[in-house]
This record gives structure tokens, C-alpha cells and sequence, in this order.
């Protein structure tokens, strides 16, 4: 069981965080969720896909960063190379967890730590996370930033694939990628939009989806599917 525990500026005045994107700090991942608030910048560098969680069976966003597991095609010895990473990548080792004050019925988001995470420094390497005089640095400051789109992105993502599924948006595909060295790599456990049916849509519709900022997303998330040739080219560069 990971050693959570609830942040203050008291027992974690002195605590650092190690930033840089490693393997040894869990980064060689195949892919991350990402949220709605994300797509504008992740669509330039990531293809993004659906996938339906094992657990709930609800539609998730994914950005794929490889082919295989623990394969990261954006990480290098110099750290992770895209101008965006995703939010639940960027908030490790924190996390949200909910606490009930006394006296009160609703639970209050708190911000946790895992303090078993590698990135959990014992030097003076890394990022402070309060200042001397026991303020927020800005990197907790960036932090809470990034828990703030993961916390808000599950209800974001459930008003996003409503719409889709509403209007019969989504379908499933065959993801097949042929490598140099003659290998390939092939699923069918993703998601994405239907174009045809996208295009078919009457102007109202159109335009309810585009007042609710789910048109532009869906246009993004068919762009981001370019980005598979980027990512097989650097697979192949490695070979």
C-alpha cells in the first residue's frame, strides 16, 4: 500500500519534488488519460483516441506516446520531448482525496502526497513545494493547477461523450501500424469520431454543438489521428 498522506507546511516544510521525466520515475508509459481541457494543445503532438474503462465501461480521451507497454516515444535521456504533457502525468505524486470536516455534510478536496513515490527527493535536488515561510511555491501553485483539470475533467468528459453517443458520433476502429523492420502493431480497443456522420449533421445540431464547444473538439480529436506517422517514425528512428 503506497504511504498517502494528507500535505501541510508543517511535517512537509523541507519536502522536494524531483520534476525531470525519467523511466526510473515511472514515465516509460504507453499512454495517459487526458480531459476535454487539454485536447487544443495535445492534438499538435499526441493521436487521441477513445477507450472505455474497464471498471465503469464509460468512454475515456487517451493520448498515445508508444506501440508497446512501457514504451514512451517522447522520452529521451533529456527528459520528455513535447510541449505538452498531460496533467496526470504532470500532478505525480499528488493527488486529490476528500476529507469531511466536522460539522459538515460534504466532503472538502484535500491534497495528498504519496510519500513512497521515487520522485519524492532526499537532497537538496528538486522542486520546493512550500516556500520558508510556509507559502505555496509555484510549483505546488502549478500542481493544484493540474489537479484542477483532472478533478474537472471526469465531468467534463461525461458532458463531452454524451453529446457523441447522443448523436451516434463514435465508432470503433482498427489501429494497424506497419514498421521498417517489417513488425507491426495492430488493436481494436480503440474509439474515435465517425466522420461521415460528423460532416452529415444538419445546421442546428451544428450549431448547438458548436455553442457547447464539443464541435471544435471532435475536429481536433480526427486531426490528432495525423499524428500516428509521427509516432511511427520515431519508433522507426530507434531501429
Amino acid at each position: 500500500m503506497p504511504d498517502v498522506k494528507m500535505l501541510n507546511n508543517v511535517d512537509h516544510q523541507d519536502l522536494r519534488i524531483i520534476t525531470k521525466k525519467s523511466a526510473a520515475y515511472g514515465d516509460n508509459v504507453i499512454g495517459s488519460l487526458i480531459f476535454p481541457a487539454e485536447i487544443a494543445q495535445a492534438h499538435k503532438e499526441y493521436p487521441i483516441y477513445f477507450q472505455k474503462s474497464p471498471e465503469t465501461g464509460e468512454f475515456q480521451l487517451v493520448a498515445l506516446f508508444g506501440f508497446a507497454d512501457k514504451e514512451n516515444l517522447f522520452l529521451t535521456d533529456d527528459g520528455w520531448q513535447a510541449d505538452c504533457i498531460p496533467a496526470l502525468i504532470q500532478r505525480e505524486p499528488f493527488m486529490i482525496g476528500f476529507q469531511t470536516e466536522k460539522g459538515a455534510d460534504e466532503k472538502k478536496a484535500v491534497l495528498h502526497i504519496d510519500m513512497d513515490s521515487p520522485r519524492i527527493s532526499n537532497t537538496e535536488e528538486g522542486e520546493r513545494v512550500f516556500l520558508e515561510n510556509g507559502g505555496n511555491s509555484p510549483y505546488l501553485d502549478h500542481i493544484n493547477k493540474m489537479l484542477s483539470v483532472v478533478h474537472g475533467g471526469f465531468e467534463s468528459c461525461k458532458a463531452l461523450f454524451s453529446a457523441f453517443l447522443e448523436l451516434e458520433l463514435i465508432e470503433p476502429f482498427v489501429l494497424e501500424v506497419e514498421f521498417k523492420d517489417g513488425t507491426q502493431f495492430k488493436t481494436d480497443q480503440y474509439y474515435t469520431i465517425n466522420q461521415d456522420k460528423l460532416l452529415a449533421l444538419d445546421d442546428t445540431t451544428v450549431g448547438k454543438l458548436h455553442r457547447s464547444g464539443h464541435l471544435q473538439l471532435a475536429y481536433m480529436v480526427l486531426q490528432s489521428l495525423s499524428n500516428v506517422k509521427r509516432l511511427a517514425k520515431k519508433r522507426n528512428a530507434l531501429s
